[in-house]
């Protein structure tokens, strides 16, 4: 059974990707500040697989990651699949927006991908196999409005993803990166009133926000046997919302 390690995955499409993959993997949660609900995620998952553990760390600092994969290793052996999902967002004009809390964003959403991607590599190069799935977004491409270090995160990730993937196709490493458009989490509920949301529904072919298990659905498929040939894609899941 392969291992897959998630980031920051104690809620939203995290959650929804562990939960789709509990039965076929061995599964490693990573979580930051949300613990109550990571602990929540773990028991629930440990009802259908033993093999789950969830791990606190703060993916954007090297040593914390350093832990994070050496607690894997201990439980687990090495990782297999590594899906780079740990994010926070900056709803804000960027004169308003503080140098400090700029950092914070790279760090946490691409500085997170580097650190995780090159801490999984060694055993996944020794073995010529493995995956990483990065998760992006449709502001990566397309930039948003009042959320430009958040689109500049994500636009970093989709050059990331293409970038490794033509370094790793040689080990036989697949790399690829999800860009959801407006899917419903905590973080979306948080953030955008009910009134800014179904403003944001009207722009959407579908007319309707994703739901994170959709997503889920999409990394199931990538990281399968099934999609041996995809590497360097940023795959696009937004209901047509371009």
């Amino acid at each position: 059974m392969k291992t897959v390690l998630i980031t920051g995955s104690s809620r939203g499409i995290g959650a929804a990707i562990a939960r789709r993959l509990a039965k076929s993997y061995k599964i490693v949660i990573n979580y930051n500040k949300s613990e109550d609900p990571a602990l929540a995620l773990l028991a629930e998952l440990r009802e259908i697989n033993p093999n789950v553990i969830a791990v606190k760390a703060d993916v954007s600092k090297e040593d914390e990651v350093d832990y994070l994969f050496k607690t894997v290793e201990d439980n687990f052996g090495h990782v297999d699949i590594l899906i780079n999902n740990a994010g926070k967002s900056y709803i804000g004009l960027i004169q308003d927006m503080a140098f400090d809390k700029w950092q914070e964003i790279i760090a946490t959403n691409l500085n997170s991908v580097f650190l995780a991607s090159k801490k999984a590599l060694g055993p996944m190069i020794s073995q010529k196999s493995g995956v990483i799935i990065n998760i992006s977004s449709i502001w990566g491409s397309e930039g948003a409005s009042l959320e430009v270090a958040y689109s500049a995160s994500k636009g970093g990730i989709n050059s990331f993803t293409k970038a490794l993937a033509k370094e790793l196709a040689p080990s036989n490493i697949r790399v690829n990166a999800i860009a959801p458009g407006v899917v419903l989490t905590d973080m979306m509920k948080e953030d955008y009133s009910k009134r800014e949301l179904d403003l944001i529904t009207e722009d959407i072919g579908m007319g309707r926000l994703a739901n994170p298990s959709e997503i889920a659905n999409l990394v199931e498929f990538l990281i399968s046997d099934e999609a041996s040939y995809i590497t360097g894609s940023i795959i696009d899941i937004n209901g047509g919302f371009y």
